[in-house]
């Protein structure tokens, strides 16, 4: 299972990453609004851990 966590705090980030890894998923990190909209485009996520509150372009209009 692929996931993409889309979140701009490092730390959370880092936990959230490294407790999905653990669990054998595959995970992406994107730090901000534009890169996780580049990504879920360029790849086939599983699911996606979004943020709302992002640099560059916020969570709901990435979800849009």
């Amino acid at each position: 299972m692929r996931i993409l966590v889309v979140e701009d705090d490092p730390g959370i980030a880092f936990l959230l990453e490294t407790i999905l890894a653990t669990h054998k998923y595959a995970v992406d990190v994107a730090t901000d609004g534009e890169a996780g909209l580049d990504l879920s485009d360029a790849y086939e996520y599983d699911a996606i851990l979004l943020d709302v509150s992002l640099p560059k372009k916020d969570g709901i209009s990435v979800c849009m």
